[in-house]
């Protein structure tokens, strides 16, 4: 005989901080994200981004050379500012990391993202008085906010330990990376899992090395990327935004 089993009804005290870093690392997180290749296209349209093997180079070398010190940094740093509760700490950083952004097309992007990502985090942390503090000044136009630095900010008032949250972006644009090869190269589906699931010990480096980096470490970048970032703009077709 089956026993009725008791449903749980979500509080602020049993809300499972792990299901919200599901539902915000999802790729169909409606912030714009897909519409992004951050400069891949033009190595594509260059042809130096032109098979599976190549394609694991691109990854690897993004993901060491310049996300690690950019993107990966500012989650860690708005993380920990968060932990303590420095909203202007917070504010510094985003200027810093928006300053560091030379090309424009990724300026805007990681703008235009870290906007529509607070937007809808809204109905999760409407009752957080950091949140609104934050959210407020956004939308009356004072100040920008750039995704990394927001998801850092937003994990972190959502519970979600600091590793956690690391770990989930760094597979977030590891996934993201190799869903814009599988299109644009073209490589198969298949060859783009093989990569992400040889790709491991590449996190565990990055997780491992964000812990020594500063703040002065921030912007640190490959010119290579900026460069083919920057050549995006006046690509003669393209498919991405950025």
């Amino acid at each position: 005989m089956l026993m009725d089993t008791p449903i749980l009804i979500p509080t602020e005290d049993n809300k499972i901080p792990f299901f919200y870093l599901l539902q915000i690392s999802d790729p169909l997180f409606p912030i714009g994200g897909f519409t992004q290749s951050y400069g891949l296209e033009t190595y594509v349209q260059k042809g130096i981004v032109h098979d599976a093997e190549t394609s694991k180079k691109y990854l690897e070398s993004y993901l060491l050379n310049s996300f690690l010190y950019n993107d990966l940094l500012a989650v860690k740093l708005s993380w920990e500012y968060t932990q303590e509760g420095d909203l202007d700490k917070i504010l510094e950083l985003e200027e810093v990391f928006s300053a560091s952004k030379a090309p424009s097309e990724l300026r805007t992007a990681s703008q235009k993202l870290g906007k529509r990502f607070l937007k809808i985090l809204e109905f999760g942390l409407s009752e957080n008085k950091m949140f609104n503090k934050l959210y407020e000044r956004v939308k009356e136009g004072n100040i920008e906010v750039s995704y990394p630095v927001m998801y850092g900010f937003c994990t972190k008032l959502l519970q979600v330990g600091k590793k956690e949250a690391l770990a989930a972006v760094t597979y977030g644009t590891a996934s993201s990376i190799i869903n814009n090869c599988a299109k644009l190269v073209p490589i198969s589906q298949t060859d783009g899992q093989k990569i992400l699931f040889n790709a491991h010990d590449i996190y565990r480096k990055l997780l491992e090395k964000v812990e020594e980096l500063k703040e002065e470490h921030l912007g640190i970048c490959c010119f290579g990327f900026d460069l083919r970032a920057m050549q995006h703009e006046r690509l003669y077709t393209r498919l991405y935004i950025s």
